[in-house]
């Protein structure tokens, strides 16, 4: 159902009919229930609201009926208006109230302006005003609720109409003037307004008309408020008496789209600056900032194209005929020409614009340094692919376009250009990362829309030197294709600078300086040439705490790499690549493992498709010893993170390759690649069990522990655990044997009865070896399941401050399933935080998860998410909320496993039994208990045992059910609220004599007397 307020109240079904919602009162309850989507207005404020002073006498009577009237009146969306023990709610998403989106439109609508998203900004402002259709809340005038909304909803049509000039001004889009002057002429003071007004003359090149609106603005603020004009419509006047000085800058026929940030950091640097010179690789759009940046200049501006200047002695001529006006630089002294040049421009004030520097350095940077000591008036703008490299230049370096918002902006914005009504989608997001957020490039990718889909378009762009062969005619020759801006850059590099380039290009991930050094095996000293290079805007140079690494974007990268394959180097460099990084990968893994953890993950994060790469190519080449040695090396940092998919992919491909028996000397590396990737032969799988049994390798546990499907059972389980911990428990290190202690803890808790206490002794002790040791992955995955032993006898503040810990570990790490997962750990956090008593704390936790696991679209992991969020709002006594979690979670985790399950069914059973839905509510437990029965984890059987306690009817069955899950769970006491309250609620209905009995005789057989009592209700 669609609500519609911005001018008379209109409510669409959803199938789009209209539905007619007659009497003035009943349009009022519908508006303010409207107002508060999907929130309880209480029955009290409402009749407040709709009746005032003037409420009849039985105000609630009175709602009542008219709650039933408008029921009637939506009709088939009767259900929409529920009824709630405090009051009523309209049960309709914000989105569909249109004063909520018109809002929503405002703020990201701003935010995409502020963001410098021009483009984007447009379409949400536009899309909001169209929203508007009168006067707001029409149907509510005179009701004082409704007086504020309105007045906000006026002030924010005002705001957004500004805005949107804003972004329409940035983009050079058409603005309709008369629409602007009309609501200047209703709001005469509105400096913001006024402001928007004269920058549209002012594009509209209506300057005096601009002026003139200046000035009656200033009056009307001068008579009416005594005041002057503020800064930002000041602005506006000093920028519409700077017109005169733009000659000399061509006007643009595309507008202005993503650089708003650099833009404004050029226009402050020329004003601190004589000399700015922005860089960038070709196609980043150096000479569009260029000429915008003139724009603004309080001088005149000359443009001197240098671009189809070929010979560095022809320079000073060319800038000669962009300034030689004799009218207004006079002729200067017969003197070469460089110092001819000087004397023209002493004593005038000019910004002069040198574009297209990077094959004429040179001699452009004699120019410069000649004229800034000569004529003190002149500032220089140059545009290059390198620094001109004098003294007093500040730079602006040009990176590509963000994916985020500006690359997707321009391609769209150009995309309308040929296809009007253009509206982009994920495809053109992967479309601007493919062309790696080059603005020439995606200029002419949104071209090619003129005679293909954007979904044709898509499929074509891994192939863009071909796709991208035709640009604008009239461009310079090396902008007209993607090709002929590589070429251009190429093509002025010398030998040494080439062959480092191409043989950069079997680096996925950037390269340090010791990489090249080992793998391009430079002639020169790799550090001057890798400078240059960056400073030709060829590498990008990136810092970080570890090292420096310099990367290519993707489309040099494809170039240079078509040059390798040209030079006959190719396998040669390949070769060298794959053996640096195996070296890499095995001085690593040693080093997971300590206090260099994370610096030594994040460089293998950094180099990840490196290595990828290295094992593609031994794979490639059948080097079947260096593709095991990798796959070994690589283990421990793929359980880290979490990655068993991935590691098990390589793992099948490096099998495929290697075939049933490994080469000498690697079985263990077999063993571990057999381990890791699901095999349906358990003979095979015992086999390299027993290898990986007798290894010492770290590398050899972590296949062990992927390996965990193929037990059978329990028992198997632990005695594999027993064994690790006999081999690693003795070891001399100290992570050894932490790694022995959370194993043989992890495995007591969960696989042996009565095994809690020893487990929590274990875990501690692994606990202070792994922060002894310095690992943070090992104290994360320790610190959580030290937080289940703490549930498990309901310490629940102690679980709290365990689970706190784990999720700080795990955010150091960035690790996945095996930390356990973030949104996992939020939700174990989040229910330890509602047991503990810290309700707003549980909500924010949860929150958190659920927007994780929307984000992820499992299925069952927004099962436990909705469940605990319905466990917590059954415990703030919002039934409804509670019911509403759980029917959820039932419908979306039916496949999850079965001890979940029984707990999610407990908990619907109970949510059911609340809202008087009795017959449900038995159905769910008998279900529970039924699941329950099934499965080997003894902790949720006690859980749910516990909730089904309370279901009992005679108090000796409830002691038995209680007795028979603090069985289950190992545990002499427990500190868990609910429990201890239960057990003494039993205890003072039975008598402390009969307790003692009923407790006596169920601990003598707990499971048997457990199931025939929890039955009985």
């Amino acid at each position: 159902m669609r609500v519609a307020m911005l001018g008379p109240l209109r409510v669409r079904d959803g199938d789009g009919r209209p539905v007619e919602v007659g009497g003035a009162r009943l349009r009022l309850l519908l508006i303010r229930l409207a107002l508060d989507p999907g929130r309880v207005v209480t029955a009290d404020r409402l009749a407040d609201d709709l009746w005032g002073d003037g409420a009849p006498a039985d105000p609630a009577g009175a709602l009542q009926t008219l709650v039933a009237r408008l029921r009637r009146a939506l009709q088939g969306e009767r259900a929409r208006l529920v009824s709630h023990p405090a009051g009523y709610l309209l049960d309709v998403a914000p989105a569909d109230v249109d004063v909520l989106a018109f809002e929503r439109a405002a703020a990201d609508g701003r935010a995409a302006l502020a963001a410098g998203e021009h483009a984007q900004a447009a379409e949400l402002l536009r899309g909001g005003l169209d929203l508007w259709h009168g006067t707001p809340l029409a149907d509510a005038a005179g009701a004082r609720f409704a007086l504020a909304p309105a007045a906000r909803l006026e002030e924010t049509r005002l705001t957004m109409v500004e805005d949107l000039l804003a972004a329409d001004l940035a983009r050079r889009a058409p603005t309709a003037i008369g629409e602007i002057e009309a609501l200047a002429r209703e709001h005469p003071t509105r400096e913001r307004l006024h402001a928007r007004l004269i920058h549209a003359l002012r594009a509209a090149d209506r300057r005096a008309e601009a002026l003139e609106a200046y000035e009656r603005v200033r009056r009307e603020l001068a008579d009416r408020l005594g005041v002057d004009p503020g800064p930002e419509l000041r602005e506006a006047h000093l920028a519409a008496l700077r017109e005169e000085n733009r000659r000399g800058v061509p006007a643009r026929a595309t507008s202005f789209v993503g650089r708003e940030t650099e833009l404004a950091r050029v226009r402050d640097l020329l004003n601190t600056h004589r000399l700015v010179t922005i860089t960038g690789f070709g196609g980043t759009g150096k000479t569009r900032l260029a000429l915008e940046a003139a724009d603004a200049a309080a001088t005149s501006v000359r443009l001197v194209e240098l671009g189809s200047v070929a010979d560095p002695a022809r320079v000073v001529p060319a800038v000669t005929a962009a300034v030689g006006d004799g009218d207004l630089f006079g002729s200067g002294a017969d003197r070469t020409p460089l110092e001819r040049l000087g004397s023209m421009l002493a004593g005038h004030d000019l910004l002069l614009v040198l574009d297209n520097c990077e094959h004429v350095v040179d001699a452009a940077a004699r120019l410069a340094e000649h004229l800034l000591a000569a004529a003190p008036g002149v500032t220089i703008l140059a545009t290059s692919r390198e620094p001109l490299a004098i003294a007093g230049e500040a730079l602006v370096p040009l990176a590509p376009l963000g994916l985020d918002g500006p690359a997707v902006a321009l391609f769209a914005d150009r995309a309308r250009a040929v296809r009007p009504g253009f509206t982009a989608d994920d495809a053109v997001t992967g479309i601007c990362r493919e062309l790696d957020g080059i603005p020439l490039a995606i200029e002419l990718a949104a071209a090619r829309l003129r005679s293909m889909t954007l979904g044709q378009l898509a499929e074509r762009i891994g192939d863009r030197f071909g796709l991208l062969e035709r640009g604008s005619r009239t461009s310079l020759p090396r902008h007209r294709t993607l090709r002929a801006v590589v070429d251009w850059s190429w093509d002025l590099l010398d030998d040494a600078e080439r062959a480092v380039l191409r043989r950069l290009s079997v680096f996925l991930g950037g390269a340090t300086v010791e990489a090249v050094t080992e793998v391009c095996a430079p002639a020169t000293e790799p550090l001057d040439l890798l400078a240059g290079l960056v400073d030709k805007s060829l590498l990008i140079m990136a810092e970080t705490d570890q090292d420096v690494r310099y990367r290519m974007l993707e489309t040099v990268r494809e170039y240079a790499g078509e040059r390798l394959e040209e030079s006959g180097e190719a396998e040669r460099v390949r070769e060298a690549h794959a053996a640096y990084f195996l070296a890499r990968a095995e001085t690593a893994e040693p080093r997971l493992r300590g206090p260099g953890q994370l610096a030594w993950l994040a460089r293998l994060d950094a180099e990840q498709g490196d290595l990828d790469a290295a094992l593609g190519h031994a794979i490639g080449r059948g080097d079947h010893g260096r593709a095991l040695r990798l796959m070994a090396a690589r283990t421990w940092a793929w359980l880290i993170r979490g990655r068993r998919r991935e590691a098990g992919e390589w793992a099948r491909a490096v099998l495929a390759a290697v075939g049933d028996e490994p080469p000498p000397g690697h079985e263990p590396d077999h063993a571990i690649c057999l381990l890791i990737a699901p095999h349906p032969d358990p003979a095979r799988v015992k086999r390299a069990l027993e290898v990986t049994r007798r290894s010492d390798r770290p590398a050899a546990l972590a296949a062990w522990t992927m390996a965990s499907g193929y037990s059978d059972g329990p028992e198997t389980i632990r005695a594999r655990a027993e064994e690790a911990i006999e081999r690693f428990g003795a070891a001399t290190d100290p992570w050894l044997r932490a790694m022995a202690d959370m194993a043989y803890g992890v495995v007591e808790f969960e696989y042996v009865a009565g095994g809690a206490r020893r487990a929590e002794e274990r875990l501690r002790a692994a606990l202070d070896g792994f922060t002894a040791a310095g690992d943070r992955w090992g104290q994360a995955v320790t610190l959580f399941a030290l937080g289940n032993v703490l549930a498990n006898r309901g310490s629940w503040p102690e679980t709290v401050r365990a689970l706190e810990r784990a999720h700080a570990r795990a955010a150091e790490v960035g690790g996945a399933e095996e930390i356990p997962a973030p949104m996992i750990l939020l939700v174990r956090l989040g229910e330890a935080r509602m047991r503990a008593g810290d309700r707003d704390g549980a909500r924010a936790d949860l929150e958190r998860a659920l927007t994780a696991a929307e984000r992820g679209a499992d299925p069952i992991a927004l099962a436990r998410v909705r469940r605990a969020l319905g466990d917590l709002a059954y415990a703030e006594g919002d039934i409804a909320e509670a019911v509403s979690w759980t029917r959820a979670a039932l419908a979306g985790g039916c496949d999850a496993p079965p001890q979940f399950v029984a707990l999610l069914h407990m908990s619907g059973a109970l949510a059911e039994a609340a809202l008087g839905e009795h017959g449900r509510a038995d159905e769910l437990r008998a279900r529970a208990l039924t699941l329950i029965a099934d499965t080997g984890d003894d902790v949720a059987r006690a859980s749910v045992l516990e909730e089904a306690a309370a279901w009992c009817a005679d108090p000796a069955d409830a002691v038995a059910v209680l007795a028979a899950a603090r069985k289950l769970r190992g545990i002499e006491d427990t500190g868990d609220p609910g429990v201890r309250s239960l057990l003494a609620r039993c205890r003072a209905d039975l008598g402390e004599e009969a307790f003692a009995v009923a407790w006596e005789r169920a601990l003598a057989d707990p499971e048997a007397f457990a199931a025939q009592a929890s039955a009985r209700r």
